[in-house]
């Protein structure tokens, strides 16, 4: 348990109003640097335990390949002896050069055994290159075999890769297959058995510490039954250094980002063609001119097609490069296109970033904003929410869990895939957190103007999440709606008390929504019209409707409850599979994506009924159970309308991890301590964690993948084995 550091605690107060030897000052009673430092001493020799614990592993995983070598000796291929060449060449200095991707060659009676297998390439900075590696031998004389890939850039600093390469007897041949090739690149050389010496990764060991230590001290000390205090400083302090660790992931995804340009500002004037541009760009430009449609020249074959919202008419006769601009995914209406995609983004970020600087955000700039302040915003609110609900909480699972719902929401994801469709999604998350932690606040504040402004200011924060991504404001209604209604229903509060609440609530809400209906109304002749029903997409959307079938149910229960994501030991381990659905006996969407119960913090929705969730506060009883039927109806819509998309779980997933988190912190809570149930929900949290990490690297875009080479094969090095 904690009882040595404690007992140092104690010691230290008892003798703290004493002057030290040397004359200066006694130290504050409960000092940190004299906790630290006394603990250090007391402990050294377990903490250099786990030190040599962590670099011993370290040491192992970095250079297991060269131990699996042993005596065997280097060689290197001679390039000039490659007996195929598809679609590659030699070059003018001996190396290969490959032409593209699908590319191939081949070496033949190389008769030595093999353990590893390293290229070096060279070429222009682009994006990561995908080989496949076959071989032949002693096991296999006929027949290539597969035996990896190899994951390189030839214009930067991973432009050398080595796999492992373990021959059965004597490698007679070797293929290796360019699968992913952007541009020409070449080889320089390729060697069998190749030892590269002494290694060690920095950062893999940094988190192989952080590992091996909080396993390590929380099982010596007991740390994980400690109980969070809000009123000692140290806690506050660990709870936002944790907010601040999770915000690093987000800024380094942006460093990422930015590498490539992606947040660059964007010069106003517009100096590319306006079809060039995201939506928000496109909206901006619109608004700049005075007009509510985008400056876009309709394609002359739109006017006279039976139905222009039909795909495969609009291909009918053509493909995309025909048409004289970009048509995709925008509403066309009445001889114009329009975005579909809300004002809120513009409001919030644009407009106020071209006052500033007389140029547009970029993407990613536009996403770093929201991201972070989704973030600091789900700490904070999360926060709010422990005091209004939860009687006690343990300080581990308290960070570890919040940090699990940063990642279990995919807002790390949101991030990764900057563009205009993941920024609506971006600030919808923000708002949604903004609404909530004000709307709650403003009930744990007393009557009086500050109540009444954070009122305005939640009423506020709605609007602009309706404006951002409509279908998602449901669910964070729902959750609000039955705090407001007890609320109400309150016989100690004054009417005239409610009525002011309310209306300071309503007030910019309306005026607001007002706004919003005039805006809908002026382009497409209906105040509930946002332009989804005009967009020129995969289908026609018109027909998708509300149904309420079996087979509706079950494809909804599966798809958006239960679909896994595919797993592989290759990294980045996980990938979200598109397919096609054919329950419904009809066309449905289905691009990449994954069920909710895959993220495993969502398991924990399934504890509201439990018994060790206290149920005597109906706020919190009915707030619980409304939130989760909130983000059932908004699925079940999107499922219905929209099909199958990891955009549209976002809709849902910041609600879904955060009262399952809350769940569940109550539910730990509560049982004893040191019960194996504690361990497993803090395993739930570090494999949530785990996975929406990968889901970094592996998304719809893959912005990292293909245009950050050296950040994505960075991480891939802390996988690999030697």
């Amino acid at each position: 348990m904690t009882g040595d550091f404690l007992h140092s605690i104690i010691f230290f107060k008892k003798n703290s109003g004493k002057d030290r030897r040397d004359g200066t000052p006694p130290i504050l009673p409960g000092g940190l640097s004299y906790r630290i430092t006394n603990f250090l001493r007391r402990h050294l020799l377990f903490l250099m335990l786990l030190l040599c614990l962590s670099s011993g592993i370290e040491l192992l995983l970095a250079n297991s390949r060269d131990f699996s070598i042993g005596s065997l000796p280097e060689q290197e291929i001679p390039l000039s002896q490659a007996s195929a060449l598809n679609g590659a060449s030699l070059g003018e200095n001996g190396e290969i050069l490959i032409h593209g991707a699908g590319s191939s060659i081949e070496f033949t009676g190389l008769d030595a055994s093999s353990r590893t297998l390293t290229i070096y390439t060279a070429g222009n900075p682009g994006t990561v290159n995908i080989a496949s590696c076959y071989l032949t031998d002693d096991a296999s004389q006929y027949g290539y075999q597969d035996a990896g890939y190899l994951y390189f850039h030839p214009g930067g600093g991973h432009c050398y890769t080595r796999i492992r390469l373990d021959s059965n007897g004597s490698l007679h041949s070797l293929r290796l297959s360019f699968d992913r090739a952007k541009e020409e690149f070449a080889i320089t050389r390729i060697v069998l058995n190749e030892k590269r010496g002494f290694h060690f990764d920095k950062l893999r060991f940094l988190l192989l510490s952080g590992i091996v230590f909080g396993i390590g001290l929380s099982l010596r000390f007991g740390w994980r039954n400690i109980r969070f205090q809000e009123e000692r400083r140290l806690h506050r302090l660990l709870f936002w250094g944790t907010a601040l660790g999770n915000l690093c992931v987000i800024f380094w995804i942006a460093k990422a980002l930015f590498s490539f340009g992606l947040g660059e500002s964007i010069p106003y004037p517009l100096e590319e063609p306006v079809s060039s541009y995201g939506a928000y760009v496109q909206q901006f430009d619109a608004f700049q001119k005075g007009q509510l449609y985008l400056d876009l020249e309709p394609d002359a074959r739109l006017a006279w097609m039976e139905n222009v919202y039909d795909y495969t008419e609009r291909i009918k006769d053509s493909n995309i490069e025909d048409w004289d601009q970009p048509y995709w995914d925008r509403a066309y209406y009445d001889g114009q296109y329009y975005s579909y995609f809300g004002t809120g983004p513009l409001l919030t970020i644009y407009y106020p970033y071209y006052l500033l600087t007389g140029a547009l955000p970029g993407d990613a700039f536009v996403s770093l904003v929201f991201s972070s302040a989704s973030v600091l915003l789900l700490f904070a609110l999360v926060n709010e929410l422990r005091r209004r609900f939860l009687p006690k909480v343990r300080l581990i699972p308290y960070l570890l869990g919040t940090t699990a719902a940063v990642f279990g929401s995919f807002l790390p994801l949101m991030m990764a895939s900057s563009c205009f469709y993941y920024i609506a999604g971006n600030a919808a998350m923000a708002f949604l957190l903004l609404f909530l932690l004000l709307f709650f606040r403003a009930f744990s504040t007393p009557q009086g103007i500050p109540r009444r402004i954070l009122a305005a200011a939640s009423g506020l924060s709605l609007l602009l999440l309706i404006t951002s991504r409509p279908n998602a404001s449901i669910a964070a209604v729902f959750a609000a709606a039955p705090c407001a209604i007890l609320y109400l229903m309150e016989k100690e509060v004054s009417i005239w008390n409610k009525c002011k609440d309310m209306a300071c609530f309503l007030l910019p809400l309306s005026a607001g929504a007002a706004a919003l209906c005039a805006y809908n109304y002026a382009r497409f002749g209906s105040i509930l019209e946002f332009g989804t029903s005009y967009q020129l997409t995969v289908s026609d959307i018109t027909y998708n409707s509300l149904a309420f079938a079996p087979e509706y149910f079950l494809g909804y229960l599966y798809y958006y409850i239960l679909q896994p994501v595919a797993t592989e030991l290759t990294f980045p381990f996980i990938r979200m599979d598109a397919g096609t659905i054919f329950v419904t006996g009809n066309y449905t969407y289905h691009a990449a994506s994954m069920g909710l119960l895959a993220m495993p913090i969502n398991l924990f929705l399934g504890f509201f009924p439990h018994r060790h969730i206290h149920k005597e506060d109906r706020c919190k009883r009915f707030t619980y159970l409304f939130a989760i039927i909130g983000c059932i109806v908004v699925s079940y819509l999107d499922y219905c309308i929209g099909g199958v998309f990891i955009r549209y779980l976002c809709d849902i997933s910041i609600v879904t991890a955060l009262f399952a988190l809350l769940i569940i912190l109550e539910y730990e809570a509560r049982i004893e301590d040191g019960h194996f149930a504690g361990r497993v929900i803090l395993a739930v949290f570090c494999v949530t964690i785990f996975l929406g990490a990968m889901l970094i690297f592996s998304n719809e875009n893959c912005l990292l993948l293909n245009d950050a080479p050296e950040y994505y094969l960075r991480i891939m090095d802390i996988f690999r084995l030697g």
